[in-house]
C-alpha cells in the first residue's frame, strides 16, 4: 500500500468551493490504485451512506457538536455497521458515547449478541485529542486481524462548515 506512515502528503490548499461542496454532497478526496477517501458532512435528519456499496471501509466520524439525539445516533450507527465499517475512529463531542453505540449496533447484528468474528469491528474513541494526532491514527492504525483498509471515510456529523473545512484540509495533508 503506497499510504506510508510517517510523513504527510504534499499539502493541497483547500478551495472555497470544497467548503460549499462539504455542506451536503460526498466528496472523493484523494485516491489512488491502491485507497480512496471520501468525506462527507450530515445534518438533521442525520441520514448515512458510503460511496462503497458494501464493501469494507475504515471510518472517522468527528462530532462537531451536541444537537445529536441519542436516537438519532443509533440509527446512524446501526446504518454504519449494516453499511460494512470494519474500523471505526470516533472524535469530537461525545465521542464514547458514539464509540459505544457503534460497538451496541454491532452487536445487534446477531440474535444472540454474538456476531461472526469475520465482521468485527474495531472502534475507537479520542476524546481531547487534536484533529491532527486523530487523522494520523486513522491514516496509520485502522489495520487489524486480516482487515487493510483500502476504503476510508471521513464522517463529519453536524457543526459549522468551518469544522468540515479543517477536516478536510487535514486529511487532504494526511493522504494526499
Amino acid at each position: 500500500m503506497s499510504r506510508a506512515c510517517g510523513s504527510p502528503a504534499s499539502q493541497r490548499p483547500a478551495t472555497e468551493s470544497h467548503q460549499n461542496e462539504l455542506v451536503s454532497v460526498m466528496l472523493r478526496v484523494t485516491g489512488t490504485g491502491d485507497f480512496e477517501v471520501w468525506i462527507d458532512r450530515i445534518e438533521r435528519p442525520f441520514s448515512f451512506s458510503t460511496p462503497f456499496g458494501g464493501s469494507d471501509f475504515a471510518l472517522m466520524v468527528v462530532v462537531a457538536g451536541s444537537s445529536v439525539m441519542p436516537a438519532e445516533r443509533e440509527v446512524v450507527c446501526a446504518e454504519i455497521v449494516r453499511q460494512g465499517c470494519r474500523y471505526a475512529v470516533c472524535a469530537g463531542h461525545d465521542c464514547p458515547l458514539w464509540e459505544d453505540a457503534i460497538d451496541l449496533a454491532y452487536l445487534a447484528t446477531s440474535p444472540d449478541f454474538s456476531p461472526p468474528n469475520e465482521r468485527f469491528i474495531m472502534t475507537t474513541q479520542h476524546e481531547n485529542e487534536s484533529l491532527g494526532d486523530v487523522v494520523e491514527f486513522f491514516r496509520c492504525n485502522t489495520a487489524f486481524d486480516q482487515f487493510v483498509p483500502r476504503r476510508f471515510l471521513v464522517l463529519v456529523v453536524g457543526g459549522a462548515g468551518a469544522l468540515a473545512e479543517r477536516v478536510h484540509s487535514a486529511i487532504e495533508e494526511a493522504f494526499g
